[in-house]
């Protein structure tokens, strides 16, 4: 069996690890801005890391699967740089921040990257949404 035979299931657990790992980062987020513990305890912080690392497989097939160079296909190099953005207000976030106003701030820049990523895997557009509404 050719890599190929597998590509609706390498996507559809690509969609379904998406969606665990978005709605894990909110509750977490959300968590840590109303000074709960949890987001921050050891089980919740491996299953995070778990969900993304089988999301990393995962888009790694694709690529494979789809034979696609992110960095020669511009929407694929959109999200990239969205993910790297989104990692690094994620930790600043939930870890880094010294105050809750920078862990909000951070919080929604993070969201928005992960919107923008959601958008433009579903338009294959690197300005996702933006072009929608004319931006």
């Amino acid at each position: 069996m050719a890599l190929a035979d597998f590509y609706p299931l390498i996507k559809a657990s690509h969609v379904g690890l998406v969606m665990l790992s978005g709605g894990l980062f909110a509750g977490r987020g959300v968590g840590v801005l109303l000074g709960a513990t949890m987001p921050m305890s050891p089980l919740v912080r491996r299953s995070s890391q778990v969900i993304d690392t089988a999301l990393l497989v995962a888009a790694l097939l694709l690529l494979a699967t789809l034979q696609l160079n992110p960095f020669a296909v511009p929407w694929l190099l959109a999200k990239l740089v969205l993910l790297v953005a989104y990692i690094g207000f994620g930790i600043w976030a939930l870890r880094r921040a010294p105050t809750l106003a920078g862990k909000g701030l951070a919080f929604a820049a993070a969201l928005l990257c992960f919107v923008m990523m959601f958008m433009i895997a579903t338009t294959h557009d690197p300005l996702g949404f933006l072009r929608i509404v004319g931006l």
